[in-house]
């Protein structure tokens, strides 16, 4: 079988993932990653969780570090559509990585949580760091208030901010609803191309910057140059400051 296996791979490495099989015994994070690498698909590390509830639960509970953050991620994402109740986890980074279903209760987040999510609900109490809910696809975020580039990318789902909202806000957006309770800082909705943004408060500079579809609406104050170079799409604002694109409209 060796000779075999070495003439068929002609002198090349053989994948580990060919030689797991999925009765294999997972002791920890780091002979997860040995298996799957540290970049792994879902399915891979899908493929390799436990289904003993206990041995499910170590992995949970260790500590991963930044070397192992999207392996953990995806172990959280599946904890979570495994469980039958609202899943509390620790603040950790990339919490509900991908995630398709279930729920997850937070205190407090670090950063790219929710991050390619399909489905399901996150709810954080506290703040969460950069980019909250990037690459969204579907599902939906509470969160106390977030870093930089919260919801990034964002094709579907939603989002909710119950306070202040960093930078770069919903860039790149071509989908999905976002509303904000407080305020955010510049560039939200930079290259939107669709989707909705709403903010009760004010906003940064260069609200809109180079959109070209869908929504923005801010109840209070847009920063200098709103919509400056916007191709498409509908700002709205309270009040505007200097150099604001023709195209924007006031709030009545």
């Amino acid at each position: 079988m060796k000779g075999f296996m070495d003439e068929a791979y002609r002198g090349k490495a053989r994948s580990r993932r060919l030689e797991t099989r999925r009765e294999d015994i997972v002791f920890g994070l780091e002979d997860l990653a040995d298996r799957v690498g540290l970049r792994p698909a879902r399915q891979d590390v899908e493929a390799l969780a436990p289904d003993d509830p206990s041995l499910f639960a170590r992995l949970i509970a260790s500590d991963p570090g930044r070397k192992h953050g999207m392996i953990w991620g995806y172990l959280s994402s599946i904890a979570a559509e495994r469980s039958a109740e609202p899943l509390r986890l620790p603040c950790r980074d990339y919490v509900g990585f991908e995630m398709r279903g279930g729920v997850i209760l937070l205190e407090r987040a670090g950063d790219h949580v929710g991050e390619m999510m399909c489905g399901g609900r996150i709810f954080v109490r506290g703040e969460a760091g950069d980019y909250l809910g990037q690459e969204m696809a579907g599902g939906g975020i509470v969160a106390e208030g977030c870093g930089d580039y919260a919801f990034r990318k964002m094709r579907a789902g939603w989002g909710v901010v119950l306070a202040d909202a960093g930078k770069f806000l919903g860039i790149g957006n071509c989908g999905g609803r976002i509303a904000v309770r407080g305020g955010c800082g510049k560039r939200a909705g930079w290259l939107m191309r669709g989707g909705s943004l709403r903010v009760r408060g004010d906003a940064g500079e260069y609200l809109g910057l180079l959109m070209s579809g869908g929504e923005i609406r801010v109840s209070g104050r847009a920063g200098m140059r709103a919509g400056w170079r916007m191709k498409g799409g509908t700002i709205l604002a309270k009040a505007f400051g200097p150099e604001a694109a023709p195209d924007v409209m006031g709030l009545e």
